[in-house]
C-alpha cells in the first residue's frame, strides 16, 4: 500500500485528496495520511502530520510519498524555489491518476504527477515533474511540460505546444498547436492562444492578448 502525504492545504490540496480517494474507491491501493502545512492542525478532517518550511518530511517514514500541492498563481516561482528548497529525492514522490483518466501508454510522465477526473493525455507527450492537470482538460500529441506546470478545468493544449516551467493554463482555455508558453506566464480564463507566450507575460481574451508581465 503506498502511504501519501500532501504538501499544501485547502483548495489545490483539497482537491487531490479528493482524487486519491478515488482512486482507493476504484481499488489502487493508496493510504492517504494527511498534510504537511505551516498554518493549520487539521484539513478537511485530515491530520496536518508536520511543517512544510521547518522540512517535516524527514522525520516521516522513508516508505511515505509526496504531493506537492502548493502551486499559487500569483507566486509560481516563489512556490517553486520553495520546492527545491525542501530537497526531498525524487524517489519520494508519487503519480495520483484519478481513474477516469485517460493517459496514452506512448507518453511520459515524471514525478508528482497529478492528473484529474477525465484528462486526455495523447501520444508522445511528455509531462514534467509536478505538473497538474485538472479535471477535462487535454493535451494534444508531442506536446511537452516542464516542472510545476497547471493546466485548469477543461482547457484544451495543441499538439507540439511546449509549457515551461511553472506556466498557468486557465480553466476553458485553448493553445494553437506548436506553441511555447513561457516560465511563469499566466493564460487567463477561456483565453485562445495564437502565438508564442514570453516568459512571465499574462495573456487574457479571445484572441489572446498580453495585459502585463509579472516576472
Amino acid at each position: 500500500m503506498e502511504k501519501v502525504v500532501i504538501i499544501g492545504g485547502r483548495g489545490n490540496g483539497t482537491v487531490i485528496a479528493s482524487a486519491i480517494e478515488d482512486c482507493k474507491l476504484q481499488g489502487k491501493d493508496f493510504e492517504f495520511l494527511g498534510f504537511l502545512n505551516d498554518n493549520e492542525v487539521e484539513i478537511n478532517g485530515y491530520p496536518v502530520v508536520g511543517k512544510i518550511r521547518n522540512n517535516d518530511w524527514i522525520a516521516l517514514p522513508k516508505e511515505v510519498k509526496f504531493i506537492y500541492a502548493m502551486s499559487n498563481i500569483k507566486q509560481a516561482s516563489e512556490r517553486h524555489n520553495l520546492l527545491k528548497s525542501l530537497n526531498i529525492p525524487d524517489d519520494r514522490f508519487t503519480n495520483i491518476i484519478h481513474p477516469s483518466a485517460v493517459v496514452s501508454t506512448k507518453s511520459k510522465l515524471g514525478i508528482g504527477v497529478v492528473l484529474m477526473p477525465y484528462v486526455l493525455i495523447s501520444p508522445d507527450v511528455v509531462l514534467g515533474n509536478h505538473t497538474q492537470m485538472y479535471a477535462q482538460s487535454f493535451i494534444g500529441h508531442d506536446s511537452i511540460t516542464e516542472e510545476m506546470v497547471f493546466v485548469g478545468n477543461n482547457a484544451s493544449v495543441g499538439g507540439r505546444v511546449t509549457l515551461k516551467n511553472g506556466s498557468h493554463i486557465g480553466s476553458n482555455s485553448s493553445v494553437l498547436e506548436r506553441l511555447t508558453v513561457g516560465e511563469y506566464s499566466i493564460i487567463g480564463l477561456g483565453s485562445v492562444v495564437l502565438k508564442d507566450v514570453k516568459p512571465g507575460e499574462v495573456v487574457v481574451g479571445n484572441p489572446g492578448k498580453v495585459i502585463k508581465t509579472i516576472h
